[in-house]
């Protein structure tokens, strides 16, 4: 590593850093217990194993993230009727209030204070420059870059896939809900995939 990238390395770790401790400070960066009450309250009646994908979280780290919130009465776990190794995660009355408040305090973005020091057109600038970067990762490192994606900015990408499907007449009616999440998967993958192959090019 040269001394340039390892100072600016340390320069994008210092702002990463930041950003972290900023958000905390305007109490804007959520725990694990209020990112699941935020995903579940946009698209209710999510399985477990599915919202552990959308939280990038192992099955066995949910699980114990969800006993704790049934004990505090923000969730209740539901069987499957049809398959009862399936859990359904429901909010209840007091779990829905709360992440209510989470979202109303999400919608108060203080991205603009962070950053006061640049001007529209640096800005823009400077994504596209984080764009490059993206570019420039190795093929193994850019295809995991998925899991890098905000829950929320996932979560809303499927239920804009399944309404421009809806929408279309496209929408399978056999299909459950884990197969629209499989074939989601795939689609938001394909995504990233043409983003990066599209920075390619423009950088070239």
């Amino acid at each position: 590593m040269s001394s340039l990238s390892d100072d600016l390395m340390k320069q994008l770790r210092f702002i990463g850093t930041a950003s972290s401790v900023f958000m905390s400070q305007k109490n804007q960066k959520l725990t694990g217990q209020d990112r699941v009450l935020v995903v579940v309250l946009e698209e209710s009646d999510l399985t477990q194993s599915y919202l552990a994908e959308i939280l990038d979280l192992r099955p066995s780290s949910l699980a114990e993230l969800l006993k704790k919130m049934e004990t505090n009465r923000d969730i209740v776990r539901v069987e499957d009727e049809q398959d009862k190794r399936v859990k359904h995660i429901q909010l209840t009355e007091q779990g829905r209030i709360k992440a209510e408040d989470l979202k109303q305090l999400a919608s108060l973005s203080s991205s603009d204070a962070f950053l006061a020091g640049l001007d529209d057109q640096q800005k823009v600038q400077l994504g596209e420059t984080i764009g490059r970067i993206i570019a420039g990762w190795s093929p193994e490192f850019r295809a995991n870059s998925a899991k890098f994606v905000d829950p929320m900015d996932r979560l809303k990408a499927m239920q804009e896939m399944r309404e421009e499907w809806f929408k279309n007449g496209e929408m399978p009616h056999k299909m459950s809900r884990h197969g629209f999440q499989d074939v989601f998967e795939k689609r938001f993958r394909d995504f990233h995939q043409r983003m990066h192959e599209e920075n390619d090019r423009r950088d070239r």
